[in-house]
């Protein structure tokens, strides 16, 4: 299967011209059967409120638009983007091909103060088998693994929107290396890690704060995992892509997690900064529903 991972620009604004870009860089790739975007790529990653403004109505514009993009370019698409369904936000990400749409994934512990938040599913069955999403955060929680530990999937894919420190790129990278390669030692199968790239928007709360003090942004280095790949050049600076071995299988070996999370992590930050943030959040993002459906 011949798979590429589109690394965007996240700093362009505005559904339409996003969608031209989009359509562009992918009329551009060579003979593509799957192109992965990488989280919120209709409407860019913004991890405040907002985003609400490029909401879809329960992914009919998306559905719409990945449908004919698909048919159009002969091939499968994974795109992210923002929808509000029954009055609340969601994170999701939807696979689409010729025949219409496969079907889509909400993000489970999506910022806070943005998306609502909730034990989601993470599969998605397309006629290549079950395909694994994890949206950024997801992608290292144990409460992904749990679900798919027993299935027997074809792909996983890790579309982000991950902003981390410039000037440390050896210490991302290793960090995603390691996370993605647990997956594929464990079920050996291809994992795609797609990441835009571009300045980090305002972000609510301490850890924004932090952030931003630290020059934090996305920095792309969205890859292709497998055992078993042949890398494929193309002339789209963008893109990233590998002709992988896609068949339904079953996990090999079993992974480690230290408490809910993939990797260590610094505990010292979870307890006093990400989880009094996460708290917050919940809060802000009630109120502001609650305030959305009274007026």
């Amino acid at each position: 299967m011949r798979i590429f991972a589109l690394e965007l620009d996240n700093e362009l604004k505005g559904i339409e011209d996003r969608k031209r870009y989009i359509e562009d860089l992918i009329g551009r790739l060579p003979q593509p059967d799957l192109v992965v975007l990488p989280e919120l790529a209709l409407c860019s990653y913004m991890a405040s409120q907002e985003i609400w403004q490029y909401a879809d109505d329960r992914g009919r514009d998306t559905a719409e638009w990945a449908v004919s993009v698909a048919r159009r370019y002969d091939t499968y698409i994974g795109v992210g983007y923002l929808d509000k369904e029954e009055g609340d936000y969601y994170n999701r990400y939807m696979i689409a091909g010729t025949d219409g749409v496969c079907g889509s994934v909400s993000k489970s512990e999506g910022e806070s103060a943005v998306f609502k938040r909730g034990d989601f599913g993470c599969i998605i069955d397309t006629p290549f088998g079950k395909v694994v999403v994890g949206i950024c955060f997801d992608s290292r929680r144990k409460h992904l693994y749990d679900e798919i530990r027993d299935e027997e999937i074809s792909l996983i894919l890790f579309p982000h929107g991950c902003p981390a420190d410039p000037k440390q790129p050896d210490k991302e990278h290793e960090e995603n290396d390691r996370r993605c390669m647990l997956y594929v030692d464990a079920f050996d199968v291809p994992v795609v890690y797609a990441n835009c790239t571009g300045r980090l928007e305002h972000m609510p709360g301490k850890m924004g704060a932090m952030m931003a003090k630290l020059g934090f942004r996305m920095n792309g280095m969205s890859k292709i995992y497998s055992h078993d790949m042949t890398p494929i050049m193309s002339d789209v600076p963008e893109a990233v892509g590998a002709d992988v071995s896609v068949s339904p299988k079953r996990r090999v070996k079993d992974i480690k997690f230290y408490g809910e999370d993939i990797l260590p992590g610094n505990r010292i930050f979870k307890r006093f900064i990400l989880k009094p943030d996460t708290e917050a959040g919940i809060r802000m993002y009630e109120e502001s529903i609650r305030r959305d459906k009274q007026s």
